[in-house]
């Protein structure tokens, strides 16, 4: 019998899908009703050479713009209701520090495209990038500090920690020892740890 597991969960897959649908449907909406009820004599682009008139922007365009936004918008909704009925997926710092590089590029590249498409080359995109690249930095060292220190103690739980996450209920709580209990067999635990638990 096949297991559903892992295609019922809510993790970073999820939400990025969610993320995405819910930006760039927002912003093709925010467009298309712009280009439909804005003066006709303002623009909407990035700005310079990439920006056109309203009034110049067909009624294909608009209309494409509006109904696919709203589309993506109610896409975005239904994985939110949806994901309600789903195994929360718990996340690792790994995973976390993907998910800051994730937005890092694709927000630092619009910032880009949008500085030089103004046409007077680069002006400020930099005044964005540089600090956050620094906040990024801070982020993986201190991943890789931790993980350091994992290893160095040999804890079992390190390649939980920083391999992929796993599963677990979204009802109740768990802490992180009674997690392990479920999972790794108490012979497996050191010696300490099954004192522990064993007065648990």
């Amino acid at each position: 019998m096949r297991d559903t597991t892992l295609a019922r969960t809510r993790g970073y897959g999820w939400k990025a899908a969610e993320w995405l649908m819910g930006v760039f449907g927002g912003v093709a909406a925010f467009l298309g009703f712009f280009i439909m009820f804005g003066p006709e004599e303002d623009y909407v682009g990035l700005g310079g050479d990439v920006a056109w008139q309203v009034g110049d922007v067909s009624s294909a365009w608009m209309y494409g713009l509006v109904i696919g936004g709203l589309v993506l918008l109610a896409g975005a909704l239904l994985m939110v209701i949806a994901g309600r009925s789903r195994t929360r997926v718990a996340p690792t710092p790994r995973g976390d520090l993907l998910w800051h590089v994730g937005v890092f590029v694709l927000v630092n590249a619009f910032v880009w495209a949008q500085d030089f498409a103004l046409g007077s080359g680069l002006d400020y995109a930099y005044l964005v990038t540089i600090p956050w690249l620094f906040g990024l930095a801070v982020h993986g060292f201190s991943l890789l500090s931790k993980r350091g220190r994992v290893s160095a103690e040999g804890s079992h739980d390190y390649g939980r920690w920083l391999g992929e996450p796993r599963a677990w209920p979204t009802e109740g709580w768990y802490s992180s020892r009674e997690r392990d209990a479920e999972t790794v067999p108490e012979a497996e635990l050191p010696e300490q740890e099954q004192k522990e638990l064993q007065h648990h």
